[in-house]
């Protein structure tokens, strides 16, 4: 007798039972308890994960590819994105901007520069020695 296909559905959400967190002092845990994985289905598996972008973040041009999907449960990966994602992005975009701006001030002849304002107000300095 030919054993039945096994459909990739099936394989992902057993997959995933076996995933497991470190909850300290060298202890490990599922994810999703052998006591409540028999009651749920293979979507109800799936639903409690997302696949996160790592180490490319999609928001940077990361493939959709095996090798940068990680397997992470939904709350941790929305904490993940809030926290560490999103503020990195932000902030590589940031430093690229600068450089791009440097870049140009520096390819700019110096006559041709608009001059520097200083941050600080123009006062003169109090000389040694003179009291009013």
């Amino acid at each position: 007798m030919k054993r039945a296909h096994i459909s990739l559905k099936i394989k992902l959400a057993a997959a995933l039972l076996h995933m497991k967190r470190y909850v300290g002092d060298g202890e490990w845990e599922n994810i999703i308890s052998s006591k409540e994985a028999p009651l749920l289905t293979a979507d109800q598996i799936i639903a409690r994960f997302h696949f996160d972008h790592y180490p490319i973040p999609h928001a940077e041009g990361g493939p959709d590819e095996p090798w940068n999907l990680d397997p992470v449960p939904t709350a941790d990966h929305k904490k993940k994105t809030a926290t560490i994602d999103v503020p990195g992005i932000a902030k590589r975009k940031r430093v690229a901007q600068s450089h791009i701006e440097h870049t140009r001030t520096m390819a700019t002849p110096r006559d041709q520069r608009q001059p520097k304002q200083s941050r600080w107000a123009s006062r003169p300095f109090r000389k040694k020695g003179i009291s009013k």
